[in-house]
């Protein structure tokens, strides 16, 4: 798939820079079609979710790149033994350090990506972070999407649609957890990876009532 480059959507403006530019060839070089269109829908419901809420985003291009890269770490060239929001973020911050972005703006990227499953954290931080947050939430799980009236959302679904994004996303999970098992410990995809049968030094992904459980302390 490549995807439409338009300059804007639904009222969102598509920044039309050589690193945006440069961040949507890296997404389309190893991402599928299902998971391209859902990055360009995080930036947009993400920019609508956060002028909703009265914030505003200074950085456009920071958080371009957190939204159009935020899921690299489910991809096999940046699957790593972390939780793929991590592996996600360290390869969307060696990206912009390639393309010369200062440490700084390379770690609101990072904070962007690495954060966005992460509830009531974001959204309590810099725009550029919220608006990854809220996109994905919005897109993924429709937190939000009452919020969205119906004519805008006809108009993003027409530009980048859906194409089986909740099957399609639950196979690459599944895929992530079945590769890298022990980055689902206490996270928010255990509960993925104990149904896809995934163990862990042959046992099933503990649940945290069992680790806490198991820790070897007295009350």
């Amino acid at each position: 798939m490549t995807l439409a480059r338009v300059k804007s959507v639904a009222g969102v403006r598509i920044p039309d820079t050589a690193l945006c530019n440069a961040a949507v060839d890296l997404l389309e070089s190893c991402s599928p079609a299902f998971l391209c269109s859902h990055c360009l829908r995080t930036y947009i419901f993400g920019s609508l979710a956060v002028r909703g809420i009265g914030r505003s985003v200074v950085d456009e291009e920071a958080a371009f790149c957190g939204a159009v890269l935020h899921d690299l770490g489910l991809v096999p060239p940046y699957r790593g033994d972390n939780r793929f929001e991590v592996d996600g973020a360290e390869a969307a911050r060696d990206f912009c350090v390639n393309h010369q972005v200062s440490p700084e703006r390379a770690d609101v990227v990072w904070q962007a990506i690495a954060l966005h499953t992460s509830p009531g954290i974001p959204t309590r931080l810099v725009g550029e972070i919220a608006l990854v947050h809220l996109g994905a939430g919005l897109d993924f799980l429709g937190l939000g999407l009452d919020q969205v009236p119906p004519q805008v959302l006809e108009e993003i679904l027409e530009k980048y649609p859906r194409m089986s994004f909740k099957a399609e996303f639950k196979n690459l999970l599944v895929e992530h957890c079945l590769h890298n098992p022990a980055a689902q410990v206490l996270n928010w995809t255990d509960d993925v990876a104990r149904t896809a049968g995934c163990t862990l030094h042959g046992q099933p992904i503990p649940t945290a009532t069992q680790i806490m459980s198991a820790a070897p302390f007295d009350e």
